[in-house]
């Protein structure tokens, strides 16, 4: 869960729950886990504590439901804790369910969108999808590739931007509402959606570093389309 985007208040929830479920105690009774986004601590018993560490974060919410409902049936006694087990062993071999042609067409539905609700124009459409299309592909390349936080979300932005640019010139009027729409595919909204959600359920440690993380993208992010500013709108 927490390697698919999951809030650590609900890893830590479901951990909690299905541990006392298994141990046969009551919930609240003791505690068993404590959650941070780099690692997972488990108390095994009563001397010995266990270390996960969590090197890979992505956003699959699929993935995060099945585990919800597999902790729901364990809980209720309709699964067996060798049944939870394969199920989860099933559920983390899963690849994401949408192929690339599926994900870049929700890109360029996701930028359009958004580039109309910001007073854009149907004839803005062309840079905004095309920019968003860039920006989301250098995306992916430079996180299978370059793996450097922040810089790869900066020169996802600075292309996706030049891309939308060189576009609006030929087709459009509203440049902002173009930008705007060509980095939504890279705003950070579920880091920091659960950001504030770990720091209402007391997790102040996680949800500062989530909102840390967030601030720093999205800085990222609004640096690289002000460079394409700066250097040909200036």
């Amino acid at each position: 869960m927490l390697e698919n985007g999951a809030e650590t208040s609900r890893v830590e929830d479901t951990m909690e729950r299905m541990i006392s479920k298994a141990l046969g105690v009551e919930r609240n009774q003791e505690t068993f886990t404590y959650i941070t986004l780099s690692g997972i601590f488990v108390k095994t018993d009563m001397n010995n504590t266990n270390f996960i560490r969590i090197d890979n974060r992505d956003h699959n919410l699929n993935k995060i439901t099945k585990v919800n409902q597999i902790s729901r049936l364990f809980t209720e006694d309709l699964l067996t804790l060798e049944e939870v087990y394969e199920k989860l062993q099933e559920v983390d071999r899963e690849k994401m369910g949408y192929s690339l042609t599926m994900k870049l067409i929700f890109t360029a539905i996701l930028s359009g969108s958004v580039m109309l609700i910001m007073n854009g124009t149907f004839i803005d459409l062309p840079a905004s999808m095309i920019g968003g299309l860039v920006c989301y592909v250098s995306y992916l390349l430079g996180y299978q590739y370059l793996k450097i936080p922040f810089i790869t979300e900066y020169i996802a932005a600075f292309l996706g931007g030049l891309a939308a640019f060189f576009v609006n010139g030929m087709v459009g009027s509203h440049l902002s509402s173009v930008m705007i729409g060509t980095v939504a595919p890279l705003v950070p909204g579920i880091a920091i959606t659960n950001a504030i959600r770990d720091i209402l359920a007391k997790h102040y440690i996680s949800g500062s570093i989530r909102m840390v993380e967030g601030i720093f993208i999205a800085g990222s992010i609004g640096t690289g389309i002000a460079t394409v500013y700066y250097i040909f709108i200036q």
